[in-house]
C-alpha cells in the first residue's frame, strides 16, 4: 500500500458535503472526491452528467472498491463538538460566554464563527480546528492501518 501525506488526508476530509465524499485509493496513497452525481451518472452509465475524469473515478471506486478508503464524513469529524471545546477552552469568561451562546440554536456555525471574527480569535479558532482534524486523520489512518509519510503535516 502506497503512504500518504496527513495534509491530504486533512484537504480530503475538508472538501467533503453531503454530495461529495472523498476517498483514500489505498495502493497509491491519492485522495480523491467524488461527488453523488458521478456515483449516479457510473451506476446509470450516462456519461453527460459529469466530467470524464470524474465518471472514471467513480467507475473505479464502485468495481473496486476494496482498493477505496472513504476518509471520515462529517459526523465523525463532528466539528460542532469541535468548536464545543474550544469555546468552553478559552480563558476569558466573557468571549468564552458569547462563544458557547452562539452555538446554540439553528445557524451555530455561523453565528460561532462570526463570534470568533467579533472576539478576533480567528486565528486560534483556524489553528484549533486545524489541529483536531489532525487528529481525526491521524486516529483514522492508525484505525485503517494506513501509512502516513514521515513528517507530513
Amino acid at each position: 500500500m502506497g503512504s500518504v501525506r496527513l495534509a491530504d488526508i486533512v484537504d480530503g476530509m475538508e472538501m467533503q458535503s453531503d454530495e461529495m465524499t472523498a476517498y483514500l485509493h489505498r495502493p497509491t496513497g491519492r485522495v480523491i472526491a467524488i461527488s453523488e452525481q458521478a456515483f449516479t451518472a457510473a451506476d446509470e452509465d450516462d456519461e453527460e452528467l459529469v466530467e470524464p475524469e470524474e465518471l472514471a473515478e467513480a467507475r473505479e471506486v464502485l468495481a473496486r472498491g476494496a482498493d477505496y478508503l472513504a476518509l471520515p464524513d462529517r459526523f465523525e469529524i463532528d466539528e460542532y463538538r469541535m468548536m464545543q471545546r474550544f469555546a468552553l477552552g478559552i480563558a476569558d469568561t466573557g468571549s468564552q460566554d458569547q462563544l458557547v451562546s452562539a452555538l446554540k440554536g439553528r445557524g451555530a456555525f455561523r453565528r460561532f464563527k462570526d463570534a470568533v471574527l467579533r472576539l478576533d480569535l480567528a486565528e486560534k479558532w483556524y489553528a484549533y480546528r486545524n489541529d483536531a482534524y489532525e487528529g481525526v486523520a491521524r486516529d483514522w489512518c492508525e484505525v485503517n492501518g494506513v501509512e502516513l509519510v514521515s513528517g507530513s503535516v
